[in-house]
């Protein structure tokens, strides 16, 4: 009695749990949601923080900085010290200890930087580094964001297959299941049901593949979106929505300015930073000049009494100014001067090279795209075409005015077009994908 008791509990425990929660995404929600919740997005702009705090480091250096001093000593055994025979008098030790027994101390000193070209240099650089972290933050985004696409894309994709092979897998099980009732009455041949069942048989694994790919790409879409591998996640827009979407847009004819391309962006701040190198290195010719003010107080008692206030505390202090003049190094700053400037003329280089090479790829991108919306709407119009021919097949097959074999060409045709479909449509988005990246700018 006890077992059914705790088996019944059980499941009222079980049915009380709330329902899994199934988040719903189109592509500009998933994408929306990466830009939040995204591992590689949240460092990045973690990057953008830490070098916020680099140039507040770096502007510190130069302004006052204040540093204070406690120091205390217990002479436990003092240092003995043997006095010449001149300075001791007869029957006296020559051994003596100096100091007292406890001795504390109190300090103070300010210093500032009055000035330094390396300072000054550096100080530009954290600037422009924070620049640059921006800049490839924005490029982390817009490289997340087509990884999330990507992934959609595949979901989708393997969702357009699953709905054709379901729709068509019922279809030709009917029809098996119909010659079958037909050759048993002896109006129909074994090959005709051999044939069907063969159908049949390569859409139920066509059907677990894809099944298969769609938890894949759910996977792979749900890790970019930063959720955890339990959680369910549902799609909301399908392949035809997004491609008319994007090509109704106007992205073939949005003008590209290379020198706004994030890529060229990155390095022109690369190349900014290389020439600021150089000038640091340069600087390090310069003297720097500081001043520092320094105090302390000093006591020292045979008595532990340094709170007593009739025991002296003996003061110092100073002001002194500082210029570190570099004058000899052996060659030693010359040549790094000459590393920084070969560092920055391969940037240069590179930038020429870069400006060439996103000319070239926009244009590629802009024709992929082109080419690849033509064979997706002549693709179209072939899928269309061939699943009526499926159709009106399969029909003239039940009324006996067709074969088996034509079920089987027709089916087969069909799937085919229905694939060059599907990949077509795949080809467009990744496409149109690409030429939006080039395109993308800093916001």
């Amino acid at each position: 009695m006890n077992k059914y008791i705790i088996i019944v509990m059980s499941l009222i425990g079980y049915l009380a749990l709330p329902a899994q929660e199934i988040k719903l995404f189109s592509l500009e929600e998933a994408v929306a949601y990466a830009m939040e919740n995204n591992y590689t997005v949240i460092n990045a702009e973690k990057d953008v923080e830490s070098a916020k705090y680099k140039v507040k480091e770096s502007t510190s250096i130069g302004l006052p900085q204040l540093n204070a001093s406690i120091n205390y000593n217990d002479n436990i055994d003092r240092p003995v010290m043997i006095l010449p025979p001149e300075f001791v008098q007869p029957g006296q030790s020559n051994e003596v200890k100096f100091g007292t027994k406890y001795d504390a101390s109190l300090g103070a000193s300010v210093s500032q930087l009055i000035f330094s070209g390396e300072y000054i240099v550096g100080l530009q650089a954290a600037r422009k580094y924070l620049d640059k972290t921006n800049t490839d933050f924005f490029r982390n985004k817009v490289e997340v964001k087509q990884l999330v696409s990507d992934a959609y894309f595949s979901a989708l994709s393997a969702q357009r297959a699953l709905v054709v092979i379901d729709s068509t897998l019922t279809v030709t099980r009917n029809l098996a299941d119909e010659t079958q009732e037909i050759y048993q009455v002896g109006f129909a041949e074994d090959i005709d049901v051999d044939q069907l069942n063969l159908l049949v048989s390569d859409l139920e694994a066509n059907n677990i593949y894809f099944e298969n790919q769609l938890m894949i790409s759910h996977a792979f879409l749900k890790f970019y979106l930063g959720l955890d591998d339990n959680d369910s996640i549902s799609l909301t827009d399908n392949m035809e929505s997004v491609i008319n979407k994007r090509h109704n847009s106007g992205l073939i004819s949005d003008p590209f300015d290379v020198y706004q391309n994030l890529d060229y962006l990155s390095l022109a701040q690369q190349k900014e930073l290389s020439f600021l190198q150089v000038k640091l290195e340069k600087a390090a010719y310069l003297p720097s000049l500081s001043a520092n003010l320094y105090y302390q107080t000093q006591a020292q008692r045979d008595e532990w009494d340094f709170f007593s206030t009739s025991g002296k505390w003996y003061s110092s202090s100073a002001l002194g100014v500082t210029m570190a003049i570099p004058v000899f190094s052996s060659g030693q700053r010359r040549s790094r001067v000459k590393m920084a400037q070969i560092a920055y003329d391969q940037t240069d280089v590179l930038q020429v090279q870069l400006e060439t090479q996103l000319r070239i790829q926009y244009t590629s991108a802009k024709t992929e795209y082109m080419n690849a919306y033509l064979v997706y709407e002549n693709k179209q119009q072939n899928r269309k075409t061939a699943e009526k021919i499926y159709n009106v097949t399969t029909q003239k097959y039940l009324q006996g005015m067709a074969s088996s074999l034509d079920i089987l060409n027709t089916h087969t045709q069909f799937l085919n077009a229905e694939s060059d479909y599907i990949n077509s449509a795949r080809a467009v988005l990744t496409a149109s994908e690409e030429l939006q990246k080039i395109l993308a700018k800093e916001e």
